[in-house]
Formats: structure tokens, C-alpha cells, sequence
């Protein structure tokens, strides 16, 4: 039932959040959680989801390439045999993996302030 979770990149924690945050409000939304107050409920959710909204937009995707030499050579003659092909074969990049840095926007701040507030705002209604 839940495969599709194991598609999800853990990389990407922030996509979980906004899973997370969007089901919770639709079920505070429409008041079908009651154990808490669904005001409340909601508000926290609109914050976690506005967060990982938030997140998305601060992290970039950047691929990591590592400097080498690419050959074609049999590996069962003699590597003597090939040397001259290795040592006038030019560099080449050839990325190594994708990794995301963390690189705010003033979309992804505003977000992260309103989730801040919302939050804030949340834990009030819950216990007032």
C-alpha cells in the first residue's frame, strides 16, 4: 500500500514534510481528526507544509563530476600494450553523483519565517 514511499529520496527529507503537511491538513481541514483541537491541527500542518515548501526552494540540486581519463582497452591483453592510447587520451568529466547544497532564495526564507509563525500561532491555539 505504501510502496510508493520507498521511491522517495531521503536526500530530500523536505519532501516528506510536505507529504506529511499536506494530509495532515486536508484531514484537520475537513475535521476528521477530533482527538485535538482542528484549528490547531491545522495551522501546525499549514506550517509543516509551508516548511518544506520553504526547504525545496533553499536547496539545489548540484552534480559532482570527477577529472579522468577515459579508455577502451582489452583487459585480458597487456596494459604495456595500450599505454600510449592512456597517456594521449584527453580529460574528460564524468559526474560522480548529485548532492544538494543549501542555498536560500527570499522565497524559500519567507516560507521558513511563515512556518515559523504559523507554528507559533498553532501551539497557542493548542493550549489556550
Amino acid at each position: 500500500m505504501f510502496s510508493w514511499l520507498q521511491n522517495l529520496e531521503h536526500k530530500r527529507w523536505w519532501n516528506m514534510f510536505v507529504i506529511v503537511g499536506f494530509v495532515f491538513a486536508i484531514l484537520f481541514g475537513t475535521k476528521a481528526i477530533t482527538i485535538v483541537d482542528p484549528e490547531a491541527g491545522f495551522l501546525l500542518s499549514i506550517a509543516l507544509l509551508a516548511f518544506g515548501i520553504g526547504e525545496a526552494a533553499n536547496h539545489k540540486e548540484v552534480t559532482s563530476y570527477e577529472t579522468t581519463k577515459i579508455t577502451h582497452f582489452d583487459p585480458y591483453l597487456d596494459r604495456e600494450y595500450f599505454m600510449d592510447e592512456i597517456r594521449n587520451s584527453p580529460f574528460v568529466r564524468v559526474p560522480t553523483g548529485k548532492t544538494y547544497v543549501r542555498k536560500p532564495v527570499f522565497v524559500g526564507i519567507v516560507l521558513d519565517a511563515m512556518a515559523a509563525v504559523l507554528f507559533l500561532a498553532g501551539v497557542i491555539k493548542l493550549f489556550v
